[in-house]
């Protein structure tokens, strides 16, 4: 079984096809187990052989068993341990927002237990281009998808702080991009800064974000960086956890 295991995990999204001899080369294994194991792996799904090259890649049965883990899975379950752990860490709170539409919603959080903290609670929506978890998820769609909204949605502005135009939002998605994360000044709500970074399922696409949340008094600019930071991680820990296996 674990010889059988050391030849399926042979295979990466770089060598996705490999030759017997090239598997007996990652794995150390005799060449005669290999061939004995390869038959067995072909037999049960594992592995399929392109009689052309003679070469191995995975199988549907692979592809059918991460299936059923990734629909086991649950976004919410995979972050909130995460989102309590980042929340002590950082003193403020935390959300989880998805998109839904125009907007992004919030489907869970991890409170503060600072007397002066932020409150979102579950399911309520607010706009992309005015929020920390709305900027980390709109700076990542293609770029027809973001004129599509500003079209129909327009920016409507909350605070002297929010974007309100088309060139300060495509200047604000083109830094978000860079640096991985969005930052709300006081752009939804004045006295409130947010710090939020965008999370990836197993394909790479961007399906939510996750930002930390506190009063701007205590949010200060020199500790943005070091929020950011955190707040990267953490979602890099996320979608690790959905499949993701990018840098």
């Amino acid at each position: 079984m674990e010889r059988a295991l050391q030849i399926l995990e042979a295979f990466t999204l770089d060598h996705n096809e490999l030759s017997a001899a090239e598997i007996a080369q990652k794995t150390a294994l005799p060449k005669g187990s290999i061939y004995r194991f390869l038959k067995i792996l072909l037999n049960k799904g594992f592995l399929v052989r392109d009689f052309r090259s003679g070469k191995y890649r995975l199988g549907i049965k692979v592809f059918e068993l991460g299936s059923i883990v990734w629909k086991g899975m649950s976004l919410r379950q995979v972050a909130l341990p995460l989102m309590e752990e980042l929340s002590r860490w950082s003193g403020e709170t935390v959300h989880l927002g998805v998109r839904d539409g125009h907007e992004v919603v919030s489907i869970e959080g991890a409170e503060s237990d600072q007397s002066l903290r932020i409150a979102l609670p579950v399911g309520k929506r607010v706009c992309l281009h005015s929020t920390g978890i709305g900027k980390a998820i709109l700076a990542f769609l293609s770029d027809e998808e973001i004129e599509e909204i500003i079209e129909k949605k327009g920016l409507p502005v909350f605070t002297p702080n929010t974007i309100s135009t088309k060139e300060a939002l495509w200047k604000e998605i083109k830094t978000i991009r860079e640096r991985g994360y969005a930052v709300d000044n006081e752009e939804n709500e004045p006295g409130i800064r947010c710090v939020a970074a965008p999370i990836r399922d197993y394909s790479g696409k961007v399906i939510a974000s996750m930002s930390i949340s506190g009063p701007s008094m205590r949010i200060t600019d020199e500790k943005i960086p070091l929020f950011a930071q955190k707040v990267i991680e953490t979602c890099k820990k996320v979608s690790r956890s959905l499949g993701y296996v990018g840098s």
